[in-house]
């Protein structure tokens, strides 16, 4: 699809069922009738950076900051393994605190212990981190571009630039990681033309995966004020990003079930073409009086799943857990019933 096609569509409101239903068509035929269920462990809400839409943004005051140790990190990921999962995503903050030599022995642990994929999205870090953690034995990274507006990007993420984003993403690639991406829909000022560059971002680039979420503004952060994404203009988003990638993991986030808690996991996958689901994990510790309280507020009163909600929505949309890892399917080819 060409740019022009792409902003047609994204802005044909009364198309947008037969859009879902070509959405639903294309995971069908290239993900099957399976899903990735993947374990989230946040382990640190410490951020150095200030993104004016996020809420562990380094100028907010009001947040409770937590660290879980390494000990902590990796019971939480033998637990999520123990459960059943093939993917430990390790999610936290940009935090210097946890050096190379910490996370690369956090991950070397892990799947010495777990024949589980590690996932990690850390944010931005040195070339020779990114390196270190691969030889330790994460496969995989997600860093979201968040838009493809380099105007928007840096009035939403002050200091920095969406050019240097997008070299450290094609350097992920470079050095060996199924590498994800995503945006945020609904950012103020964005404007249609924006998704469309965004969408075709993804047609382009043929990531391994693709996490896409609202827009839903945080009590303490300067935007708190504004308008909260739209769902129906997500959704066309995310069928959007199936047709055009077609064999992509997509995410159905935790922020869409933030911004429809009963349907919007749901409609993700039925609708929107999603193939993957990532519930919180954080409460998986083996010592049950060992739990890790944490906030990892992006956005207000975010909604996390657990795991057996995650199940519900996958039996709610007619899909079974995929056993295994749940690799990029770019990697290994298509899927054929």
């Amino acid at each position: 699809m060409d740019a022009k096609d792409i902003l047609a569509a994204l802005q044909d409101e009364m198309g947008q069922e037969a859009l879902f239903q070509k959405a639903d068509a294309v995971r069908a035929k290239h993900c099957g009738n399976v899903a990735q269920l993947r374990g989230v462990v946040h382990f640190s809400n410490y951020c150095c950076r200030d993104d004016l839409y996020c809420g562990l943004r380094k100028s907010n005051p009001d947040i409770t900051r937590f660290r879980m140790t390494g000990d902590q990190i990796v019971d939480t990921a033998l637990a999520i393994a123990e459960a059943g999962l093939g993917t430990v995503v390790l999610q936290s903050g940009e935090d210097s605190h946890y050096t190379r030599q910490m996370l690369c022995s956090i991950i070397r642990r892990i799947v010495a212990q777990a024949d589980v994929a590690v996932t990690l999205s850390l944010g931005e870090r040195p070339i020779d981190d990114l390196r270190a953690f691969r030889d330790a034995g994460a496969t995989r990274y997600l860093m979201k571009h968040e838009t493809m507006n380099p105007d928007l990007y840096a009035r939403m993420r002050p200091g920095l630039r969406l050019v240097d984003r997008i070299r450290t993403i094609e350097t992920l690639r470079e050095l060996g990681y199924q590498t994800g991406v995503g945006n945020v829909v609904g950012l103020p000022g964005q404007t249609d033309a924006d998704l469309a560059a965004d969408i075709v971002f993804f047609q382009d680039f043929q990531p391994d995966m693709v996490n896409i979420g609202p827009f839903i503004p945080h009590a303490d952060t300067p935007l708190r004020h504004e308008a909260t994404g739209d769902m129906d203009r997500m959704l066309r988003v995310f069928a959007l990003a199936r047709i055009v990638t077609q064999n992509t993991h997509l995410a159905a986030a935790n922020t869409v079930a933030t911004l429809d808690p009963d349907n919007g996991q749901y409609r993700a996958f039925v609708q929107g073409g999603a193939n993957v689901i990532m519930p919180n994990c954080n409460p998986f510790l083996k010592s049950k009086t060992d739990k890790i309280e944490y906030e990892f507020q992006i956005t207000t009163k975010k909604r996390y799943v657990s795991v057996d909600e995650a199940r519900e929505v996958l039996r709610r949309a007619g899909r079974d857990a995929a056993p295994g890892r749940g690799d990029s399917l770019k990697m290994r080819g298509e899927y054929h019933d």
